[in-house]
């Protein structure tokens, strides 16, 4: 199954204490004025030059030597974490989302003419990215949950030991490039860069509590050399 909505469907919004969580600011420490407004200017901007586009499909899960596999493809998911992850589970979902590539020029634009601006639109574009997959799988949760099938946490490629490599070969099982537009440099990052690719495991079963740690949460993350994890930066957000 496939599926692919656009705007209006989506209200994309943009958690400001998220933005600053990307900025490193100290959650109990005072917002000046003067950055406020500017963080609004940056908040409006990305707003206004992000198109959401997203594609999903669900597979069938089978084993295999090196890892899971999904029926009717070629990927397979390796490591300790997914199988966590899907324990339990007989399908999963793939998921891309991508704020599309206004957001990005946006940003190279203010790199060439104001770098403290680009990087508010930068923070800005990581929280907006962040909320549309949120409200994606709270679609998705409602819509399967209506099935009988209950979601994990998502996961995405390069997290914990699901390797980067794969994202090639996930994006190509989507057909990201027809339908989403998304890319995949020969680094493995996405392109455009505010996107995120994602696994999502489907279960008759209400998910454990191990794969619920897996969340967007930087109390619970495994990647504990991620700069947004240190005691100074976590506070209440």
């Amino acid at each position: 199954m496939t599926d692919l909505i656009e705007p209006p469907a989506l209200q994309l919004q943009i958690d400001r204490a998220e933005a600053l969580r990307y900025l490193r600011w100290q959650a109990d420490r005072p917002l000046p004025v003067e950055l406020a407004e500017q963080l609004a200017g940056a908040e409006a901007d990305i707003l206004a030059a992000a198109q959401p586009r997203f594609v999903y499909k669900t597979f069938k899960l089978q084993e295999e030597p090196s890892g899971i596999g999904l029926a009717g493809s070629s990927l397979v998911l390796a490591g300790q974490d997914i199988a966590c992850l899907l324990q339990n589970c007989r399908e999963c979902l793939l998921l891309a989302a991508s704020l599309s590539g206004g957001v990005d020029e946006l940003i190279r634009r203010a790199e060439i003419r104001d770098i403290s601006r680009a990087l508010l639109l930068d923070a800005c574009a990581s929280a907006a990215v962040e909320n549309l997959c949120e409200q994606l799988q709270s679609q998705l949760r409602q819509q399967f949950m209506a099935q009988g099938l209950y979601l994990t946490a998502r996961f995405s490629p390069g997290y914990g030991d699901l390797p980067l490599a794969c994202q090639p070969q996930f994006c190509a099982t989507l057909d990201t490039v027809r339908s989403i537009g998304l890319t995949v440099s020969r680094s493995g990052l996405l392109l455009p860069r505010k996107s995120v690719t994602a696994v999502i495991g489907l279960s008759s079963q209400p998910p454990v509590s191990a794969q619920l740690t897996l969340q967007h949460n930087c109390t619970k993350c495994k990647l504990t050399g991620c700069p947004y994890r240190k005691a100074d930066y976590l506070g209440s957000v």
